[in-house]
């Protein structure tokens, strides 16, 4: 029985983005005798999930479900969440002793989800945040280092994709520490295009960061991806690895992932610890040592 858990055998349902064709899908998975659902992916299609009555079987969903509602039993949560993410730089940076933040935030929903949890989990830690500032294509960015130099907080966190923080980034006080998502990095070394984000800290998956840790070095990779694709490609090595102990009916997982250090118990919400990394010289650079 051991050995053939092992190895269960693995059924692929394609899928649109239509929640309710996805919905479709899954209830004919376990009719089919699936014991353990990966998916979906999409927010809205967890969303619909979250709020049917179709889960039966352990199902590890790969997004948050929107409002935050409560899961039926049997449905966990994994992913690669811009918005926890954003909370955990809060903790890293009030664990600094920084307490005064100021946050920059481009004019997209992404960026400002990933504000929003960063300034929620800054409050409820204690911290400060001074200003709010967004920018977008039509923004004066001269003005907006004006404002920046008007007030001297202790960090900037930069809700911003790799592009957007290229074009901002130069207009941020030099001498104050800037801290973001991985969103602010592309998943490639480029030094003369990340120039300018060089010394900004940043967390990551060790996949993208750490590539010679032991945990990572067993898994083989696809060299012709980019950044993003890599980034669901590690997210698909994790969920196989936790699908396989939910198969086991294992209350308690903890794991050294490819996405960073995984555990589950007592939420159905699987938590999901990167490791902090830096951009030097055009490349993400873990810090710290996690062997």
């Amino acid at each position: 029985m051991a050995a053939a858990l092992e190895r269960p055998p693995l059924q692929v349902s394609r899928t649109s983005a239509d929640p309710q064709q996805i919905l479709g899908e899954y209830d004919a998975a376990i009719t089919r005798g699936a014991m353990v659902v990966v998916g979906p992916l999409t927010r809205a299609a967890v969303t619909a999930l979250a709020s049917s009555d179709l889960v039966r079987v352990p199902t590890l969903a790969l997004n948050l479900p929107d409002g935050n509602p409560a899961l039926p039993r049997g449905m966990y949560t994994f992913g690669l969440s811009a918005e926890h993410e954003a909370r955990l730089v809060a903790r890293i940076a009030f664990s600094e002793r920084m307490r005064e933040a100021v946050v920059v935030q481009a004019a997209t929903p992404l960026a400002r989800r990933a504000a929003q949890a960063f300034g929620s989990e800054w409050f409820m830690l204690g911290g400060r945040l001074l200003t709010v500032l967004e920018f977008g294509v039509r923004t004066d960015l001269a003005q907006l280092r004006r404002q920046l130099g008007k007030i001297a907080p202790d960090l900037i966190f930069l809700a911003a994709s790799a592009q957007h923080a290229r074009t901002v980034r130069p207009y941020l006080a030099s001498q104050v520490p800037v801290f973001a998502t991985s969103q602010i990095w592309s998943g490639a070394s480029e030094p003369l295009a990340n120039v300018d984000l060089n010394g900004v800290r940043f967390v990551e998956m060790p996949w993208l960061v750490q590539p010679d840790h032991p945990a990572v070095m067993v898994y083989p990779r696809v060299g012709n991806l980019g950044g993003e694709l890599q980034r669901f490609y590690a997210l698909g090595i994790d969920a196989c690895r936790l699908s396989l102990e939910l198969l086991m009916r294992r209350d308690h997982i903890t794991l050294d992932g490819v996405t960073g250090k995984i555990s589950l118990g007592g939420s159905p919400v699987v938590e999901r610890e990167p490791v902090q990394a830096v951009i030097r010289d055009g490349a993400g650079t873990v810090l710290g040592d996690r062997h």
